[in-house]
């Protein structure tokens, strides 16, 4: 089994990353339970979860602040895009990666390009749509600023941002793992010679590859949030 080879279905005419699917699905139903958890018995006085929660919020809480008064709204895209990605970049640094599928593999859906342009289209649907929401058809009017000549240019850049961001979590996802593959193969042939040491020389990459994770959530979750607020801004 190669690394980054796909489970791939025929469905309805379309070829289907199925391995992808299942553990971007298996991802989103643990993070609704966990919200479900998280959620169900709140409280003045909150107990571990719930502060741990109400912090993760302020935080989105006070990025959004800065979209001006209707910018809370966008709050619960934010935060929800951070959590599924961030969870998705940490599937593929479980210890089951190490063991391959006849077809696909454990792996984060990330690394699949599909998925992650899937989130760039849903992106930027979604700051077009505010956008247009808030200005009505003025919100076109920039694509013809400074001269009406750029327009096509203009378009183009709105189109390439949130694909530009789909790129680098998937290039950024994928050779991590492909780094660990080689770490977890170098370990193990070292075995034979160091003993217990050739299980530790992946342990380092790992670790590496989780601050990753967390980077690039958090990379892909901020622009979206630049995106939107050059979207919906008056001067914009």
């Amino acid at each position: 089994m190669e690394i980054g080879q796909h489970w791939i279905v025929n469905l309805w005419g379309m070829s289907v990353n199925m391995d992808t699917l299942v553990i971007m699905w298996g991802v989103m139903l643990a993070l609704i339970v966990f919200s479900f958890l998280a959620t169900r018995n709140l409280s003045i006085v909150p107990g571990k979860l719930q502060a741990v929660l109400e912090g993760f919020m302020s935080f989105f809480w006070g990025m959004t602040e800065l979209m001006g008064k209707d910018g809370k709204k966008h709050t619960p895209l934010l935060a929800s895009l951070f959590m599924f990605i961030l969870s998705a970049n940490l599937v593929g640094q479980i210890p089951w990666r190490i063991y391959q599928l006849h077809r696909g593999d454990f792996a984060s859906p990330t690394n699949d390009i599909n998925m992650t342009a899937a989130m760039a289209i849903l992106v930027l649907l979604y700051y077009i749509g505010s956008g247009v929401i808030k200005k009505g058809p003025k919100y076109f009017l920039h694509y013809f600023k400074p001269l009406p000549i750029l327009a096509p240019l203009n378009m183009m850049e709105d189109i390439i941002r949130p694909f530009s961001l789909s790129v680098r979590l998937f290039a950024n996802i994928l050779a991590g793992e492909v780094l660990i593959m080689v770490m977890l193969g170098l370990g193990t042939a070292a075995l034979a010679k160091l003993k217990f040491l050739g299980a530790l020389l992946p342990l380092p990459f790992m670790f590496f590859e989780i601050f990753v994770a967390v980077i690039q959530a958090l990379v892909f979750t901020l622009l979206s949030s630049a995106y939107l607020q050059l979207a919906t801004d008056d001067g914009h």
